[in-house]
């Protein structure tokens, strides 16, 4: 069964939090719309978060793989590119290019 995209967005906040706490920052704040660039995390956090997420969904390399296959870089995707890559990886969907 595919993950609805609330549940998603639970999960994202959970890890933000807890890489903020093991940062010793304040938490990450967000919208389905802001964009990846404008979390003010570095990059390697990004790819922990799709990792994260990848292991809590048991996506195994999905969500990595529907990303990448959206020809897309992540400073140019908001939480919503990520969100419906959870969604669209746990219901085994392939990207549409269109």
């Amino acid at each position: 069964m595919p993950v609805a995209i609330e549940t998603a967005k639970t999960a994202m906040r959970e890890i933000f939090h807890d890489l903020a706490e093991d940062l010793e920052e304040e938490p990450v704040e967000f919208t389905a719309d802001t964009k990846l660039v404008d979390l003010g995390v570095e990059s390697i956090s990004l790819i922990y978060l799709i990792s994260e997420l990848q292991q809590h969904f048991n996506l195994e390399e999905r969500l990595f793989q529907h990303l990448r296959e959206t020809e897309r870089l992540l400073v140019d995707m908001q939480v919503s590119d990520i969100l419906n890559g959870v969604v669209a990886a746990s219901a085994g969907q392939e990207v549409s290019n269109a």
